[in-house]
Order: C-alpha cells, then sequence, then structure tokens
C-alpha cells in the first residue's frame, strides 16, 4: 500500500523524534512539500549546497537537532537540523508548517560549516 498523505501531528510541544521523523517523511516521499525560501536558494548558489545534499541531511537518521523545536508566535515549529552530506556539514534552519493538517517545511536558509 503507498503512503499518499503525509503523517499529522497533534501533540504539544513537538517532540525532537516526531520532528525527526515528519521530516524524514516529508522529505522522501513528499518532496513536494518541501518548501525553500528566497533566501536560502540564494545561500544555496552562493554556498555551493545542492538540493541532493540538503535532501540527504533531511532524511538522514544520523542529522540531529542544533536547535530543538519551538513554538513561533504564528504557531509553526522552528528548529534547525545538522548533518553530513557528500562529505560537508550543512545545518539547516527550518520551519515546519500545519502540524495537524496539512503539513510541510520551509528551507530558511542552509548553512556550509
Amino acid at each position: 500500500m503507498e503512503k499518499t498523505e503525509p503523517s499529522v501531528i497533534s501533540e504539544f510541544p513537538l517532540s525532537i523524534q516526531s520532528a525527526k521523523n515528519l521530516i524524514r517523511d516529508l522529505s522522501e516521499n513528499h518532496s513536494t512539500r518541501i518548501k525553500f525560501s528566497k533566501h536560502a536558494r540564494e545561500r544555496l548558489l552562493e554556498r555551493d549546497i545542492t538540493l541532493t545534499q540538503v535532501f540527504s541531511v533531511l532524511s538522514s537518521r544520523s542529522s540531529r537537532f542544533f536547535e530543538q523545536p519551538w513554538l513561533t508566535p504564528s504557531g509553526d515549529w522552528a528548529m534547525s537540523l545538522e548533518g553530513i552530506a557528500a562529505g560537508d556539514s550543512i545545518r539547516i534552519p527550518l520551519v515546519l508548517k500545519r502540524l495537524e493538517s496539512d503539513p510541510s517545511v520551509l528551507i530558511i536558509t542552509v548553512i556550509g560549516l
């Protein structure tokens, strides 16, 4: 059976494990729900980081949180994920949006470490 919709999360506060599982699911099975801010797209080019590397960090089980999930004033969950892709250490500040109904990820920027 193919999974057509991503999992929704209704827990509060959002746990690290739930956030990581949702980010991994979205990056592996629902990549159209991963959006990049204009700033993130500019930094990808400037820092010579590829989309493949970003998706690798998002889906990797060995990636870790640099900043744990915290609730924004708009009700979304912001965090920073770090990992290694193609030999480069990368930090990805991101926001999980609409967890209860239609989850997606907004990549704020990408940082090569």
